[in-house]
């Protein structure tokens, strides 16, 4: 006998069935990553330690190079490890001495460790080899930026920007540089803007964009580009109190005080500061909200203190 089903069981069998198929392909795809791939996916979603870890195997079985080199770097870089980058970097290196990525990296390593003098070197190397890129002039400028030589940091800016204009990564780098330099804000907003132009993915960008528009009095704008930023970063607590604080400049009390919640509940935050903001808030607020309980006695205090 036949079993006849209603037809709209027919089609949730149906979706099922395609829904069995994409799991199934998807499965597929990802046991066809090679170990290598593996490695970089584990890098892009920032779990180091599981791509250091698929890369030493990778070394392990089928031999070093270059690039697993150079990716057990960034790895060990992105994790503060300076002495453990500098040893895959330096590896990295046996296998192409001009590499300018490899050259680069190992400048700011070196510079993170204070050594100064191997950290110019590598990073004038990279320039050489690297003629078209602004990335080794972004590092040399760096290098001189945070010797506090801002002239000389300036002008290599300046000489990355006609190699390579369309670079969000020398936008943002000479935005900081303007940014420390007061009178220099407006330009550090513009630079700012350009670097999220060309990569819209760095949220600090976004923040230091953020906190060169409240330094310019524009709090909308400070508020615009901090909402960007914890669209990019909604677990960093400081994101949310600075917009509370742009917020109340705008006397915004009500929004400004659900940002602070927000950051309350986030590892990291700093309980006592966004109470003692909380506490500073709440009597604007109630005034805000008496006045909108008694529109005219507000209109009346105005007139009083016009007279």
């Amino acid at each position: 006998m036949k079993v006849q089903y209603p037809q709209q069981f027919s089609r949730c069998l149906t979706l099922f069935a395609l829904l069995l198929c994409v799991i199934t392909l998807a499965s597929c795809a990802r046991q066809r990553l090679t170990a290598f791939e593996q490695g970089a996916e584990f890098m892009d979603y920032g779990d180091y330690p599981r791509a250091i870890e698929k890369f030493k195997d990778i070394e392990r079985r089928e031999g070093g190079s270059l690039a697993v080199c150079y990716n057990l770097g960034v790895c060990y870089q992105d994790m503060k490890d300076w002495e453990q980058a500098v040893l895959w970097y330096e590896k990295a290196l046996e296998y192409d001495p001009r590499d300018g990525d490899t050259l680069v990296n190992l400048g700011l390593v070196y510079l993170e460790q204070g050594r100064d003098v191997a950290a110019l070197a590598r990073l004038k190397q990279a320039a050489d080899v690297e003629k078209d890129r602004a990335y080794p002039l972004v590092a040399m400028a760096l290098y001189h930026q945070r010797r506090g030589e801002k002239d000389k940091a300036m002008e290599l800016y300046k000489q990355a920007s006609k190699r390579e204009e369309k670079s969000g990564y020398l936008w943002y780098h000479w935005a900081t540089l303007y940014e420390t330099i007061e009178q220099n804000q407006g330009q550090a907003a513009e630079a700012y803007e350009r670097s999220i132009e060309y990569d819209s993915t760095n949220p600090a960008a976004f923040e230091g964009a953020a906190r060169a528009y409240y330094r310019l009095n524009n709090w909308r704008k400070a508020v615009q580009h901090y909402d960007f930023a914890i669209h990019l970063q909604p677990d960093k607590p400081k994101l949310y109190v600075a917009a509370a604080d742009a917020l109340i400049k705008l006397e915004r009390y009500e929004r400004a005080v659900q940002y602070l919640w927000n950051a309350r509940g986030l590892k990291g935050a700093d309980e006592k500061d966004i109470a003692r903001r909380l506490l500073e808030i709440y009597p604007k607020l109630t005034e805000q909200e008496r006045a909108r309980l008694d529109p005219a006695s507000k209109e009346s205090s105005a007139g009083g203190n016009n007279e």
